[in-house]
């Protein structure tokens, strides 16, 4: 939540998107992690499942912050049903987020293509132009060390990976 928050301040007049919006959605949308934790599609949740799970945390949570509840509980429900740019936005923010952090960890732990699950995950998930261009440099310094990877194993510049080469964009 934190670092998408962050990412908000690149937003400018340009992108025509209301900054402190996407701010305040990027800071709400996790909000029931903190009590359900980070469910994910290997925990055998089904997604209804977990969306009650979240709902019931985000009332429980808003109950005790009354009467702000309310505004956290419309910001909620906004970014989970996509009902603005800015939503939308901000979930290709965390989208985005998922992959950087897998990219960074691969370089971390000098593994690279260890966490390609993620970036399958995401692909042609991507909406706004200015996060495409962000993943695609992701992409694209993830795919050179890939191809540094393997002139290193190999001794040649040919590269064995199959990685795809926009990741903005469906099959």
């Amino acid at each position: 939540m934190y670092r998408m928050s962050m990412m908000t301040f690149l937003i400018d007049d340009s992108l025509k998107l209301d900054r402190l919006k996407c701010m305040q959605l990027a800071l709400v949308h996790d909000l029931a992690e903190s009590i359900v934790g980070d469910i994910t599609p290997f925990c055998g949740v089904s997604k209804e499942q977990k969306r009650n799970m979240e709902m019931k945390a985000m009332e429980d949570i808003c109950k005790l912050i009354e009467p702000k509840g309310n505004q956290i509980m419309e910001l909620f429900l906004e970014y989970e049903e996509g009902k603005s740019s800015e939503a939308n936005f901000v979930k290709d923010l965390d989208r985005l987020d998922m992959v950087l952090q897998a990219f960074e960890y691969e370089r971390r732990d000098n593994c690279i293509s260890k966490h390609q699950e993620f970036f399958d995950s995401t692909e042609g998930k991507f909406e706004h132009p200015f996060v495409k261009s962000i993943v695609q440099e992701i992409y694209n310094q993830r795919n050179q060390s890939i191809s540094n990877l393997d002139k290193q194993v190999n001794g040649d510049s040919k590269n064995n990976f199959n990685l795809k080469n926009d990741p903005t964009t469906s099959r």
